[in-house]
């Protein structure tokens, strides 16, 4: 007691299947969930994975997005808004591609990489929910 949960995850290559997985499924969407929402949630996915000893990309079993729910933090009006804020985004999820780095450290990519949206998809997404929540949203 009280009552909670560790987490909601959210499967990636199911919520935008058309980004590829080496294109960082996982990642592409907690970039995007964070965008709409301000969630800030965490990729499990082939982002977290290092490159093997030949530096070949190693794609994880699976991708997914980790909405982490710590007891007596949030409210039911949080739950709601990062909800309805992640149905606008499946509504919108075309328009979602994927990710690339730009600088990948040799070590803890995860932690210290950098990513840029390919396609400036990130922008297209802001300039979307701006036009249906206005600046404020």
């Amino acid at each position: 007691t009280p009552a909670g949960g560790l987490a909601g995850h959210v499967d990636a290559m199911r919520f935008i299947p058309h980004v590829p997985q080496l294109e960082y499924t996982a990642g592409a969407l907690a970039a995007a969930a964070f965008l709409v929402s301000g969630a800030r949630p965490m990729e499990r996915g082939t982002v977290s994975m290092e490159r093997d000893e030949n530096r070949n990309e190693v794609p994880s079993d699976l991708e997914l997005v980790r909405f982490a729910v710590p007891r007596r933090v949030f409210s039911m009006a949080h739950m709601e808004y990062v909800t309805d804020r992640l149905a606008w985004l499946y509504e919108h999820r075309e328009m979602v591609k994927g990710l690339r780095f730009y600088y990948e450290p040799p070590v803890l990519r995860f932690f210290n990489g950098k990513m840029e949206a390919i396609d400036n998809w990130a922008a297209k997404l802001a300039d979307a929910y701006r036009a249906d929540f206005g600046s404020d949203g």
